[in-house]
């Protein structure tokens, strides 16, 4: 006589109905909500080249002569500008004099911050670059939306790949770190990269010595990395998977090295908001979901955020618990990580 499994049982769970039903609706919502952007830029194809588009020629030296101890590596959210698709970059990152680099709000500041942090330690101070990708609105194209949101992730692994390419090149037999971010496309950016780099039996990826993710579309409480905010439960795209989930192995070859910042709630990388989690994170009562996906930079919501540089039970904003754990784990050099153990476990545990 069969019997059904844990797994069958739990998906008729009413508690998972009534979380699977969020999260539908979460996702139904987020389509909602595009309907203003997509009515006032009509769907268009994403391949197709304006008329009148400037192109900026490549540069024979996009990251610059030498070697830098340290770099910064940032991809933009959705509808984060730049927005300018009249403008084609050859390069795989954006001038300096781009808007917030080229960074997007979150991550730009996240990079001055960083900044400050190193200057404060007496610490190499990292060279910033946001990495070209069209960052494409939630909504584009409409009914296309799933095949443009695709198409921009690719295209922005690519560019990152590239990126870590040259400073590969310009670093050959030199040490130098390398701190890779993203907010939520930005973050699928990166994961896609590593899923490539692990499909190619690559190593652009070689001098990444921390990834920050904040908001990531496809997390997952089962996979290998350092978890602050939500520890249970997928985000919406590893619910309904845009990916093979491949940079999960680079986790588990790297652990401590991928540090994944998620709002409890927030629509994006945790819509099914599982219960344990409630205490996770201060001031998010009364927040709606949405709202949570944008407050990784304020001190309205904050983390607890476990690392060597920071006293036992400090709360910070996404932002900056991630700059503390970020330059302790570059600080501490080829040695490990140190966050502390009970951070870890979260890791292991996966």
């Amino acid at each position: 006589m069969s019997h059904p499994s844990r797994h069958s049982a739990h998906r008729h769970h009413p508690l998972f109905r009534q979380r699977m039903h969020k999260a539908l609706t979460a996702g139904m919502m987020m389509a909602l909500v595009a309907v203003p952007t997509a009515a006032a830029n009509p769907p268009s194809d994403p391949d197709a080249i304006p008329e009148h588009a400037t192109v900026v020629e490549r540069s024979a030296h996009p990251l610059g002569t030498d070697c830098e101890p340290l770099y910064v590596l940032a991809t933009r959210g959705s509808n984060e500008p730049p927005q300018d698709r009249a403008v084609i970059y050859e390069d795989p990152v954006y001038p300096a004099d781009t808007e917030t680099r080229g960074m997007g709000p979150l991550l730009n500041d996240f990079y001055d911050t960083f900044v400050r942090e190193q200057q404060n330690r007496g610490a190499a101070e990292p060279a910033g670059f946001g990495v070209v990708y069209p960052a494409v609105r939630v909504g584009d194209g409409w009914f296309r939306y799933p095949a443009n949101y695709r198409e921009s992730i690719e295209e922005g692994a690519q560019r990152l790949r590239e990126t870590l390419q040259e400073i590969n090149a310009l670093c050959a037999g030199k040490h130098t770190d390398v701190v890779v971010t993203g907010i939520s496309q930005g973050a699928d950016v990166i994961n896609r990269a590593l899923s490539d780099e692990v499909a190619a039996g690559a190593d652009d990826f070689r001098n990444v010595s921390a990834v920050a993710l904040f908001g990531d579309p496809s997390r997952s409480s089962s996979q290998p990395s350092v978890k602050v905010g939500a520890t249970h439960g997928d985000g919406f795209f590893r619910m309904f998977p845009i990916g093979d989930g491949a940079q999960d192995e680079w986790m588990r070859e790297r652990p401590g090295s991928v540090i994944s910042f998620c709002i409890p709630g927030d629509n994006v990388c945790d819509p099914l908001e599982h219960p344990q989690d409630s205490d996770n994170a201060a001031g998010i009562v009364g927040v709606s979901p949405f709202a949570r996906h944008e407050s990784y930079h304020t001190e309205n919501i904050t983390l607890e955020c476990l690392t060597s540089s920071v006293s036992a039970g400090t709360w910070l904003s996404a932002k900056e618990c991630a700059v503390k754990m970020v330059a302790d784990k570059i600080g501490h050099g080829d040695q490990g990580s140190t966050l502390p153990e009970t951070m870890l476990a979260r890791s292991a545990d996966s």
